[in-house]
């Protein structure tokens, strides 16, 4: 199973991009808005829907927002794009609050998304997402080179999390410095 893709954007089309990747084109499903913006190279984390004569990969820009999206689709009648929507709807910290405080009118603002669908959103994810630590958001340029230097992305992810840094370069020398002190 897919679940991370970088590459090169060659083409952007209603609701998805295509990503070329060692010569291999991966067709990306975006919202309309995002898919338009896109150009040059790229990283999606990835779920990738397997069906009977169709793979369908929905990206998304970090993990938060992949980890959202799971619990989305988990909820009985929330599928992959109507899961997604509400995952670009506005900023991950926005969307989780907004479900965690029980607000209908934000939920059924976004194109597809009923008040029934909403009401069922709220209700089962409400005490999942009130439940979960708060995670620091860390630099994700600085992760993936910590993780392509061979850390375990969690082992990655605890080194910058403690770490405050101006830029991505910065955040990598100190977390190197960090972990090497630690070792």
């Amino acid at each position: 199973m897919m679940s991370y893709l970088k590459g090169e954007v060659i083409y952007r089309g209603s609701g998805f991009v295509i990503v070329e990747n060692q010569g291999v084109g991966y067709k990306t499903y975006l919202p309309d808005e995002i898919a338009m913006e896109l150009q040059g190279e790229v990283a999606f984390y990835l779920h990738e829907v397997i069906r009977d004569s169709e793979r369908e990969l929905f990206g998304f820009q970090d993990i938060e927002g992949l980890e959202l999206f799971w619990k989305l689709v988990s909820v009985s009648g929330v599928g992959a794009r109507s899961a997604q929507k509400i995952v670009y709807a506005d900023s991950i910290d926005h969307v989780r609050a907004s479900i965690m405080k029980g607000d209908l009118s934000f939920l059924t603002s976004i194109s597809g998304i009923g008040k029934k669908s909403a009401q069922k959103i709220i209700l089962e994810l409400k005490g999942v997402l009130m439940d979960e630590p708060e995670i620091a958001a860390v630099d994700t340029d600085a992760l993936d080179a910590l993780v392509s230097l061979g850390y375990k992305r969690k082992q990655a992810e605890e080194i910058l999390s403690g770490i405050e840094a101006k830029d991505t370069e910065d955040a990598i020398k100190q977390a190197l410095k960090h972990a090497g002190t630690n070792l």
